[in-house]
């Protein structure tokens, strides 16, 4: 199957932008005069439906629902113009068409969601798919079984299987998790969390061979995350390093995390950069130098809640985003010049208040969020249609009245859809650079 792009042309992106901009705005625009817009805020403009498949074979014996449920991360790539999602629930990796928000396929053969002994409570250390990036015509996806997967997108077809052993413990089979992709060595980063201690491997794209290995044990210029394990890596064409979010060390308990930095020349952390009250997780890798570190966890008052900008040069904070945080995924479009956060455990006077929030990469200013669900922990932006995609689980059915109550799709889950409804003087250069 060949995947292409159906809505790219001129007046496609001129429609898209109207839309972003509105018609008052898109008037002042023509006139030459744009006055500041204050009332940011993100809409929700599709959903779409994720088809119920057959699930791989596990040892849950509880099924809880039909459609999309368990989910990891998320990948839009501007060049294929395809959104792809690691569905657990159907052991896939899902395609959609990221210009007109429709689904197009997927692709089995993966692990699925895989339970405890219990059989009823979910082990996402052993589930997948997990993380997934697009790697010119390929989707490259870990797997449960610590394996990564190559898709081919012409096909359809999983090309190849590359299995990633624990240096400390072959035997072990614990996910590969979240990746980043390095275009100019062509070298792919992954992260193996769930074991004892994590590790990073290096492995070529054109040879599909790993290159090494970096163990997050307190050695070797590493934090010693055994036991708090490592999440988000990221590439920086800008300084050609990896960039890896480490959520704590051992023993710490503080609440303090790191980001760790990977020459993948010499296949070594090199730096290490604190991150106080912050558990990083997500992370990514923005403009002038800087990266977005979403904290999954967040300690101390104030802020209960908070996500960090800082400088790649040298870890120095830029900012704290007090808006939003309990963040997964977060991700930089630079088609709208804005960060995106999937902050589903954000806290709002004393409340859980799950939401899709947005920051501005150039003024750091919170520019507005809509309500989501207690499961939208990854998401998504299409630079050319500025398309945000939020996956949503279902509500389990059973669930007590009133759960996950902001769900947008609570019978069978979906991919919810966000574009911004307004700009303000920074957004406009970003967006018409676009049409």
């Amino acid at each position: 199957m060949t995947i292409s792009r159906f809505t790219n042309g001129p007046a496609a992106r001129y429609a898209n932008a109207s839309l972003l901009l509105g018609t008052a705005a898109a008037t002042l625009l023509l006139a030459g005069t744009v006055s500041t817009r204050a009332d940011e805020h993100l809409v929700l403009v599709d959903k779409i439906a994720v088809p119920a498949g057959t699930p791989p074979k596990t040892n849950c014996t509880v099924v809880t629902g039909t459609g999309l449920g368990a989910f990891d991360i998320s990948f839009a790539d501007p060049k294929t113009g395809l959104y792809v999602l690691a569905d657990r629930t159907n052991g896939a990796v899902d395609f959609f068409d990221a210009s007109d928000d429709t689904y197009v396929g997927r692709v089995g053969g993966f692990a699925g969601v895989q339970c405890k002994a219990d059989g009823k409570t979910a082990d996402n250390s052993i589930s997948g798919p997990d993380g997934v990036v697009i790697v010119g015509n390929q989707v490259w996806a870990g797997d449960g079984d610590s394996t990564l997967k190559v898709i081919d997108i012409a096909t359809f077809n999983i090309a190849d299987t590359i299995k990633v052993s624990d240096p400390n413990n072959p035997n072990a089979k614990m996910r590969v998790d979240e990746m980043a992709y390095d275009a100019s060595d062509h070298i792919l980063a992954a992260a193996n969390n769930a074991n004892e201690p994590p590790f990073v491997t290096l492995v070529s794209t054109d040879t599909h061979q790993i290159l090494g290995q970096i163990v997050f044990d307190g050695t070797n210029g590493t934090p010693n995350a055994t036991k708090t394990g490592i999440e988000q890596p990221q590439w920086s064409p800008q300084s050609g390093l990896f960039y890896v979010s480490v959520p704590n060390i051992d023993p710490n308990d503080d609440g303090s995390g790191f980001v760790s930095v990977i020459d993948p020349g010499s296949m070594k952390v090199i730096a290490n950069y604190p991150v106080p009250n912050c558990g990083p997780a997500g992370l990514a890798v923005g403009p002038n130098h800087q990266a977005m570190v979403g904290c999954g966890g967040s300690f101390g008052t104030p802020p209960s809640t908070q996500t960090v900008i800082i400088s790649l040069d040298d870890g120095g904070i830029l900012a704290n985003i007090t808006q939003a945080g309990g963040n997964d995924e977060v991700w930089f479009d630079p088609g709208t010049q804005h960060y995106y956060l999937a902050a589903r455990g954000t806290i709002t006077n004393g409340k859980v208040t799950p939401i899709v929030g947005m920051v501005d990469a150039r003024t750091f200013m919170f520019d507005g969020s809509a309500d989501t669900s207690t499961t939208a922990h990854s998401v998504a932006a299409d630079k050319p249609s500025h398309h945000v995609f939020v996956p949503i689980g279902f509500v389990p059915a059973g669930s007590p009245a009133g759960t996950d109550p902001t769900n947008p799709c609570p019978d069978h889950g979906c991919i919810a859809v966000y574009l911004p409804s307004s700009v303000d003087n920074d957004d406009l250069g970003a967006l018409l650079a676009t049409r």
